[in-house]
């Protein structure tokens, strides 16, 4: 078993140490599909999510015990990355990779818990009034694009916002395994990166159209051409949920 350990939190060594097999018995469950996400508090009083990766596919097990990065230690390091180039994302804690017959077999990984309550989700099917945290959050893209950092899962739920005092919004970066670094992006790349984000065309265009004037682009253009990927990936999505509800009601005959 791989554990590393953020330096600040070297102190809590065996607490991580005995997590794989206190994870099931403590903690409260804040999501669980493939993977199961947990809030659980550290020796020190502060809380973290945990986020127990499945076991992956056996090609993935040999793939992450000598070819690439399991999940877990992605999800660390990219943490610490976004950090330095002062793009925020909760502060990584630990993360674990466990090993069995030789071959990569779980992962965890833990950060301190961001308790904000808002997420751009909020957004998805309508503006919500957001018209103001749409443009400021055209802002931080563009940022996170200019530092050239790619989010490959740029998605609402994997973005939350935090509304300042002074009337500023702060966003922070959730679910980072799949990410890219020290990639120039393209303007094609710049807008793609926005096709997940929202079904509702007036959020996306109050998004983009603020995107594209910071960049110096016709907004009318940006807009139409991230409309389109954005079309395309909902369509592929809306096939995708059909084709599995169709299965389920067949299992039910």
């Amino acid at each position: 078993m791989k554990i590393v350990i953020n330096k600040e939190y070297c102190n809590i060594k065996e607490w991580v140490e005995k997590l794989p097999e206190n994870f099931d018995k403590f903690g409260e469950v804040v999501y669980q599909a493939r993977n199961t996400l947990k809030k659980m508090q550290l020796p020190n009083g502060e809380e973290v999510v945990v986020k127990k990766f499945a076991v992956p596919i056996f090609i993935n097990r040999i793939v992450y015990r000598f070819f690439r990065k399991c999940k877990a230690q992605r999800a660390y390091e990219n943490a610490e990355l976004l950090l330095t180039k002062g793009i925020d994302t909760p502060k990584p804690v630990f993360y674990i990779a466990i090993k069995k017959c030789g071959l990569f077999y779980q992962g965890y990984f833990g950060c301190i818990n961001n308790p904000t309550p808002n997420i751009m989700r909020e957004f998805v099917d309508y503006v919500n009034g957001g018209e103001d945290i749409l443009k400021q959050f055209a802002v931080f893209s563009k940022m996170v694009h200019d530092k050239k950092v790619l989010h490959i899962d740029y998605s609402p739920g994997n973005i939350i916002y935090e509304k300042l005092n002074d009337g500023t919004v702060k966003f922070s970066l959730l679910d980072l395994n799949r990410m890219q670094f020290d990639k120039e992006l393209s303007r094609k790349e710049r807008l793609f990166n926005f096709r997940r984000m929202f079904r509702s065309k007036e959020s996306l265009a109050i998004l983009v159209g603020e995107y594209a004037r910071l960049c110096g682009w016709n907004p009318d253009d940006a807009i139409a051409e991230a409309t389109e990927y954005s079309n395309q990936f909902w369509e592929r999505t809306d096939k995708r949920i059909e084709k599995k509800q169709r299965r389920k009601e067949r299992r039910k005959k």
